[in-house]
């Protein structure tokens, strides 16, 4: 609630890649239990972490036997249990993650402390995933993560995986939100690494880690052939693609005595996140986001994507996105998206109450664009929209000639590859009573853009 004399401020920030990544890995520094500090990006909370742990019982940070996933700081579990010979079967007591194979045999597979999948009764064939055969696995959030108060998250921020590697190998990771593809790392050892490509620290500008561990095709080399990917980005799934060679996701099994420390981690956090579709057959997602807010204490938003093809651009990817809340001195909301096409959309804002103005005088609101240096941005007032209404493919209204008219509107950061600019589609103040009146609005906009309504 906002007192007489004052204004609150609505903000949507649409973060290119560039400009997300470079705030210190996407700005993760989370405090959770027995891991390093880390804090999630954007302001989201801290669900503490998952261990995958398939090492023996050591007693350096304990909690570490039977093979298991773990949350912390709850201590809720899942084992991971032998099936047959050298399948994998999840148990209990806590549905914390779901894996589920594709290639070979089709089935998970568990070795002494390796996850992979099932190819063979013996020896390593029980537990790789190798790249002539097509295999990979795939992560999930189990469904007690978001149901249980203990945990209540739906995503995470952060991976930092132990990755056992084999035969010159190359990982792809790919990052699901939604069941969407919205990011994917690169990781190659031994004969896989490029010249000019990729570092050997994380947080390379394309994505791809290079890992000097030991890489053989021979005896298990304890914990020389194994690399610790560690990833910072939101995601729901995550997949393990071999492109060359082999290997298997591990859980500081082979790291002995520093196997507490050696585990694979999963960061949890909680958001309205999802991806933008087009609701075509090239983009079959939805295009609206979850609607955000009150509308009382704090903004009450929702965004939805306009599909911009036979208008002067294309929709050929989806768009993931985090949609949140802000307050104190900016009362509205925010969305961070994925890197990506242009992005053209609409967003519905229902703003808290504030002081009543005579019709015509409230203030207006304000954009910033983003710019190609990070944390710099272009302020722009937005007016009234102009030029011809019409549907997008799904019905959603926009601007005919924004993009395909060339000079119609101004480029407002003409530097960035998007068009940027934006406009009011439909405005209205309701009075509601002890002084206060009520802003609802329908913004189009397109690019990377913050909206935001000072205080004055």
């Amino acid at each position: 609630m906002v007192t007489c004399g004052t204004r609150t401020t609505f903000g949507i920030h649409f973060s290119p890649a560039t400009i997300v990544k470079s705030a210190a890995l996407l700005g993760f520094t989370l405090l959770a239990f027995g891991a390093s500090a880390q804090t999630p990006p954007f302001g989201l909370p801290d669900r503490g972490v998952l261990r995958l742990q398939l090492g023996t019982a050591v007693t350096e940070g304990g909690l570490h036997s039977p093979k298991r996933f773990v949350h912390e700081p709850s201590g809720l579990s899942q084992a991971i249990n032998p099936s047959g010979k050298c399948g994998l079967a999840l148990g209990g007591p806590t549905s914390l993650a779901v894996l589920t194979a594709s290639g070979g045999n089709g089935t998970l597979g568990l070795g002494p402390d390796s996850i992979g999948v099932f190819n063979g009764s013996k020896g390593v064939a029980c537990y790789r995933i190798t790249a002539s055969i097509n295999e990979q696995i795939r992560f999930g959030l189990g469904s007690d993560v978001p149901a249980l108060a203990a945990i209540d998250a739906n995503a995470f921020y952060r991976l930092a995986l132990d990755l056992e590697v084999k035969q010159n190998a190359e990982f792809l990771l790919q990052i699901l939100i939604a069941g969407n593809v919205v990011d994917e790392f690169r990781l190659r050892t031994g004969g896989s690494i490029v010249a000019g490509e990729g570092s050997t620290a994380p947080g390379s500008a394309d994505q791809i880690l290079n890992c000097t561990s030991q890489s053989d095709s021979g005896p298990d080399a304890g914990a020389r052939d194994n690399c610790r990917w560690t990833v910072d980005t939101l995601g729901q799934e995550f997949r393990l693609i071999p492109i060359s060679g082999e290997g298997s996701l591990e859980g500081g099994g082979d790291f002995g005595s520093a196997a507490y420390a050696s585990n694979t981690l999963v960061y949890l956090t909680e958001g309205a996140i999802g991806a933008l579709g087009c609701n075509s057959s090239q983009v079959p997602q939805g295009t609206g986001t979850v609607p955000i807010g009150d509308g009382g204490t704090t903004a009450q938003c929702a965004v939805t994507r306009v599909d911009p093809t036979g208008l002067g651009g294309s929709c050929t990817t989806a768009v993931g996105y985090v949609l949140r809340n802000i307050g104190g001195t900016e009362e509205g909301c925010e969305l961070i998206k994925s890197p990506g096409e242009q992005l053209a959309a609409s967003i519905n804002i229902l703003f808290p109450p504030e002081a009543s103005t005579a019709l015509g005088s409230e203030p207006l609101t304000q954009i910033e664009f983003s710019t190609a240096v990070p944390g710099q941005f272009v302020p722009f007032t937005p007016q009234r929209c102009i030029g011809t209404v019409v549907p997008d493919r799904n019905g959603e209204p926009t601007i005919a000639e924004v993009l395909s008219v060339p000079g119609f509107v101004p480029d407002v950061v003409p530097g960035t590859p998007q068009k940027d600019w934006a406009c009011i589609l439909n405005n209205s103040q309701e009075f509601v009573g002890s002084g206060l009146m009520q802003i609802r609005q329908t913004i189009l906009f397109w690019g990377d853009i913050s909206f935001s309504r000072q205080a004055r």
